[in-house]
Parts: structure tokens; sequence; C-alpha cells
């Protein structure tokens, strides 16, 4: 049997796993940059702001977006459980694998799902624009702590109120945010999911070979 066909494919399913956390840092490197530029000026730039911010943090931390993540964390957790301590010295030769063809076509219904969605995490990376991000948070700042705000309010009789405009468009950024964020988090729980049921259909073939 070649070095190939040898090869153990619970440690290249390790090395896949290490490889693709990798590179999705380093394709997501300058949003999570932009990201903390962003939370670490908050307070000191736009003091104001901060505090309407503070009235609507319920928008964005709901559970819609703490569920998906808590998943995502678990089953990363039972995979870790799985591999370095329940099965430390299993072993699937990818030669065995290919000598049937139902594991093999097991591996492949496991496998595919999981590529698919690493390999578009991969290529789809989205846009942040931080410099656009900060010049709206600016321009809200300017509202909450201006002159202009109370005295267009007044001269209205109270039709027109600058401050509770720029709330309304914050708790509406907000929704739209805590809106993606749910959607990610959705996703990395797929991602995860895929990454544990291959690894469990690796260790069950490792188990019953």
């Amino acid at each position: 049997m070649s070095e190939f066909e040898a090869a153990n494919l619970i440690r290249v399913f390790d090395f896949y796993l290490a490889l693709m956390f990798v590179i999705g840092l380093l394709r997501r490197y300058p949003i999570y940059l932009d990201a903390l530029r962003i939370v670490f000026a908050v307070r000191g730039r736009w003091p104001k702001l901060m505090e309407r911010l503070k009235q609507h943090h319920g928008v964005l931390v709901t559970r819609e977006v703490l569920r998906p993540l808590a998943v995502a964390l678990a089953l990363t957790a039972i995979q870790l459980l799985c591999s370095r301590v329940i099965w430390p010295d299993s072993q699937l030769a990818l030669g065995v694998l290919a000598e049937n063809p139902w594991r093999l076509a097991a591996m492949i219904a496991a496998a595919g799902p999981m590529l698919y969605v690493d390999f578009y995490f991969i290529i789809s990376v989205g846009a942040f624009d931080r410099g656009e991000t900060e010049k709206y948070l600016d321009e809200a700042e300017h509202w909450l702590s201006s002159w202009k705000a109370p005295a267009i309010r007044t001269l209205t009789l109270g039709f027109v109120n600058p401050r509770r405009i720029v709330d309304e468009e914050v708790k509406k950024g907000l929704n739209q945010l805590g809106e993606t964020v749910s959607w990610i988090a959705w996703w990395v729980s797929a991602q995860v999911a895929c990454r544990v049921l291959c690894g469990l259909i690796i260790w069950l073939l490792s188990a019953f070979q």
C-alpha cells in the first residue's frame, strides 16, 4: 500500500479543519480589523451615539443570534471530544475506504456538503466599508449633540425631531445588522454541522471496517 493509500483520513480531517480555519481568518482579516476599529472608537468619538446604542442593545443580542452560535460551539466541542478523547487512536486508511464502494459513497456524500459550504465561505467574503460607516456615525453624533436638533424641534412645534429621527435610524440599522448577524450565525452552524457529520462518518467507517 502506497503512502497515499495508507493516509489516515482522521488525521487528514483534523488538518483540513485547521487549514480552513486559517484560510477563513486570513480571508476576512480586513473586515475583522475594520470592525474592531469601529468598536474601539465608539466611546471616545461618538459618546452621544453610544448612549443611544445602549438603549437598543437588545435588538442585536437576541435568541435568534445567540442560539446558532451556541449550536456551533456545542458541535465544535463534540468534534474535539470525539477526535481527541473518545477515539484518539482510530485509523481509516484511504486505500481501505476505496476497496468498498458503499463506504466510499458514504464518505463522498458526507464530504460533499462540507466542501461546498467551506469553499463558499472562502470565495464569498463580503465587504465592510469602514469609511462610509464612520461618516454615517459622525453625522448621527452631530445631530445628537448639536444645538440645531432642539432648535428645529422648537421651530416645527415638535413635528420634526432630529434626535428622534436619528434614534429610529440607529434602531433600524441595528435591526438590519442583527438580521445579518443571525443569517451568518446560522450559516456558521451549518458549516460546523457539515464538518461534524463528515467527521462522524469517518469515525464510524473506522470503527466498522
